[in-house]
């Protein structure tokens, strides 16, 4: 709706310019009058109009005058003067207070609506150019994070030469992305495991990125999905120092270990150092992926910061070089010898390793020769080694499956202590104190959900061998053994107790009434409920 307003201090001119004008067929819907400059600045304030008719001389305020303090609040209005004197001087000052005409008086009806026409098209033109620009300054809005993730990550993977810096900070100011400060790179890798497809992997990296972009004291950092299993994270400081964007890197850890409890996954954050241009930031991206490359090494978990790493490797002093092979021997000898503790297991495991080679196929090939040895050792000692820990085909299957170095040292220390145990007891002959113990396990905690790897991991040994072990000296296997322990505690609690069923079944380590049902009836021959009717 096109607003007018007239100014005019002669009563007859100004009801004769409202009322015998068409105003509604020139497409102006409203249109109110002023009888002076002073009351028409005071009606322009309450109306906004679109197109003013004034008077250029009027008492008490002129009309030059008056439109120069409503441009001031209304700069899109369109101002005719109209002046009984074609004054030269007039027309200049009205130009400076950008009058869109000048009509000289008496007013004639074609000109003027000739010029209400013309006036009317442009504001229309006007208006419809001012709602497509608000469409795609809100449309630029509603894409800007994702134009400057795109923009950022062509920085990371493609990087710019030092002669694209103009053109890299023209783009950067365009997209908003501040250019004052420093800023650091983070690169959040993932391990979602062997059993996630990608479609799931994909989904679990869409939460933590919009977990991450939720936080609000995240402001100042902006986040990339890296394809595959990560997140970058491009941290801004004003502080030239380390510890406001380490602060955030911490809190962005916090953020990740809290959204882990509902999505199961393991992860590294390589930090890379601080810079303080945009063209830098491939660069960061290499600091900050060799960061987070230490993760075979030093497994999951952890921050990592390229700096930190720079330094130990220039502070490690040089050593003589380490024969592994030396303390594979002397780790295969104590644990033969069933004299090696978890500790001292450990121990040795980290004199293998004190090469600085630190690859991974160099370390899985020693860990195999290791195992391949002291199953040729075992051999000799007419002992079966499958038989104390596993085969030897899914030993390897799993140290060659190992993502980090750590996994693959807790792995082996497992198995190794095992095997010592296994042989400690065997020279002093404390199988019957291992039976002993796994039945004062299952005696106090038959109520607990109780498993063969939970009970060998108790006593040393390996799930295998327990097994066996058991059998072999009790003529039951712990599953039925447990069961019957159970089935028996059970009964009594229904002859002696009104606990209802499923409380019993609870009691007894059942979770599933169902399932205690039908182990119940399997094992007496009737159901809980009947074997309580019988006996109360």
């Amino acid at each position: 709706m096109i607003k007018l307003l007239i100014v005019e201090d002669n009563d007859f001119e100004r009801n004769a310019l409202q009322n015998y004008m068409n105003w509604d067929i020139l497409g102006i819907r409203q249109v109110e009058t002023a009888f002076n400059g002073l009351d028409g600045l005071e009606k322009a304030r309450a109306l906004l109009p679109d197109i003013i008719i004034s008077d250029v001389k009027m008492p008490g305020m002129s009309g030059i005058e008056m439109a120069k303090q409503i441009i001031q609040f209304c700069p899109q209005v369109k101002i005719i003067f109209s002046s009984g004197h074609e004054d030269v001087s007039l027309m200049q000052e009205a130009m400076e207070v950008r009058a869109f005409s000048y009509l000289i008086k008496p007013l004639k009806q074609e000109e003027l609506t000739a010029l209400i026409k013309k006036t009317t098209s442009i504001l229309v033109d006007e208006k419809l150019s001012h709602v497509e620009n608000n469409k795609m300054i809100e449309q630029f809005n509603n894409n800007l994070r994702y134009l400057q993730s795109k923009f950022l990550e062509e920085l990371i993977v493609s990087g710019r030469s030092a002669d694209d810096s103009r053109s890299i900070y023209v783009q950067a100011n365009d997209l908003k992305l501040r250019m004052i400060g420093m800023y650091r790179l983070a690169l959040i890798e993932f391990d979602f495991g062997e059993d996630t497809d990608i479609f799931e992997n994909a989904n679990i990296l869409n939460v933590i990125l919009y977990g991450l972009e939720s936080v609000e004291r995240f402001k100042n950092a902006i986040f990339l999905k890296k394809s595959g299993k990560g997140v970058i994270a491009l941290l801004h400081t004003l502080v030239k120092g380390d510890e406001e964007s380490a602060k955030i890197v911490r809190e962005i850890e916090n953020e990740i270990e809290r959204l882990a409890k509902e999505n199961s996954y393991k992860y590294i954050i390589g930090v890379s150092d601080l810079f303080a241009n945009l063209d830098e930031l491939h660069l960061a991206y290499k600091q900050s992926r060799t960061a987070a490359r230490k993760k075979v090494e030093l497994g999951y978990g952890r921050i990592v910061y390229y700096a930190d790493d720079k330094e130990a490797t220039a502070a490690s002093p040089e050593s003589e070089p380490q024969n592994p092979k030396a303390a594979i021997s002397q780790m295969i000898d104590r644990v033969c010898e069933g004299e090696s503790n978890e500790e001292e297991i450990n121990r040795l495991i980290q004199c293998m390793l004190a090469e600085p080679n630190k690859n991974i196929d160099y370390v899985q090939s020693l860990f195999i020769y290791l195992f391949s040895n002291l199953s040729k050792r075992m051999t000799g000692m007419d002992e079966s080694f499958e038989k104390i820990a596993e085969n030897e085909i899914d030993i390897f299957k799993n140290v060659i499956n190992a993502k980090t170095i750590p996994d693959m040292i807790v792995y082996t220390s497992k198995i190794l202590v095992s095997v010592s145990s296994y042989m400690g007891r065997k020279r002093l002959n404390k199988d019957d104190y291992i039976i002993k113990e796994i039945l004062d396990i299952l005696n106090r905690e038959y109520r607990e959900p109780i498993t063969l790897t939970y009970l060998s991991d108790r006593v040393y040994l390996s799930p295998n061998y327990l097994r066996i072990l058991f059998k072999e000296k009790m003529e039951i296997s712990i599953q039925e053994y447990l069961t019957r322990l159970r089935i028996g505690k059970a009964k009594e609690l229904l002859k002696e107790t009104r606990h209802k069923i499923h409380e019993v079944g609870e009691k007894v380590g059942y979770e599933n009434s169902t399932y205690f049902n039908i182990v119940f009836k399997n094992y007496v021959q009737m159901t809980p409920g009947e074997y309580r009717n019988k006996h109360m």
